[in-house]
């Protein structure tokens, strides 16, 4: 093993060897290193692993590059804390894990696979656009495609497809009938949800599968005790399909504050009308991470 990474080690020495610490990409690393250090001086204890390190430095250079980064240390920092406290409790809890992008994270890590490193930034990207909103706005919007959101919706649709048939066989051996009532209509938004949202209207049908499956479908076989996902789904709804202005005006301030606040668990703040529409896909990608996640959890639990 020893042989192995000593012959490693000379072939990356070797590959590098006409690089100028001149060059653009030279100074840019530099820019990184020098901001990560001023952002984490003191205070790395999340800095345990050089595979997570390097994945830091990679979106680090991808923000130098906007040119905007100043006073953004401390944003930083608290993003990849806040990452890292994620990741750690999406590990323990394995199979009943809500956000299965942290176990790809992950698992990418331990077996360091080819590829590896591309699947990580993607990653990191997509949680930093929803955690650290103040550090998602310095990139130009056209950065979202680079967090490899295009494949992550309807990988995630794939995933709630193949959970679904799985969760009615088991219900259905016990109780004689599905969980998740088949219809023409939800099995046509099975099909429509593994396509991202591209403009706001896509985002309104995508919320109106979402309900049709995850609210109607299940009528009252869930007995009122839904999963949070499935209420945020109902709450997404409600704010783009009914008048929340009806009623008296401490009701319309609550409804109001609890939509906005399901909304930004998803986006990192903002209204579907005001974010930028290249962004909605990837609310749409953590609301339904955040479905396959509950499902997974009724899967372990129904009887």
């Amino acid at each position: 093993m020893t042989l192995y990474y000593a012959r490693f080690s000379k072939t990356i020495f070797e590959s590098s060897s006409s690089f100028s610490s001149s060059s653009a990409v030279a100074k840019r690393i530099k820019s990184a290193l020098t901001f990560l250090h001023s952002a984490f001086d003191g205070k790395g204890a999340a800095l345990r692993t050089r595979t997570v390190v390097q994945s830091l430095i990679t979106l680090t250079c991808k923000l130098i590059e906007t040119g905007r980064t100043k006073g953004l240390e401390k944003e930083i920092r608290k993003f990849f804390e806040l990452f890292n406290e994620e990741l750690s409790k999406q590990i323990e809890k394995g199979q009943l894990a809500t956000d299965s992008d942290y176990l790809t994270f992950q698992r990418s890590v331990n077996a360091n696979v080819k590829g590896g490193a591309k699947t990580r930034h993607e990653i990191l990207l997509r949680k930093l656009f929803t955690l650290a909103p103040k550090l998602a706005d310095v990139f130009d919007p056209s950065v979202v495609a680079e967090s490899g959101i295009s494949g992550r919706v309807p990988e995630l649709g794939d995933s709630i497809a193949n959970l679904i048939g799985q969760l009615n066989k088991k219900y259905a051996a016990n109780h004689g009938e599905d969980l998740f009532k088949a219809t023409n209509k939800t099995a046509q938004a099975l099909v429509q949800i593994r396509n991202p949202a591209r403009n706001l209207e896509d985002y309104r049908k995508q919320i109106d599968n979402l309900y049709f499956i995850f609210r109607e479908s299940p009528g009252q076989r869930l007995d009122g005790v839904w999963p949070v996902s499935f209420g945020d789904v109902n709450d997404l709804r409600t704010d783009l399909r009914h008048d929340v202005d009806h009623g008296n005006a401490g009701s319309v301030r609550s409804k109001n504050r609890r939509i906005g606040r399901v909304f930004a668990k998803y986006s990192g703040g903002g209204t579907p009308e005001t974010i930028e529409p290249i962004r909605l896909p990837l609310v749409q990608a953590n609301l339904l991470g955040a479905i396959e996640g509950d499902l997974r959890g009724l899967l372990s639990t129904l009887t």
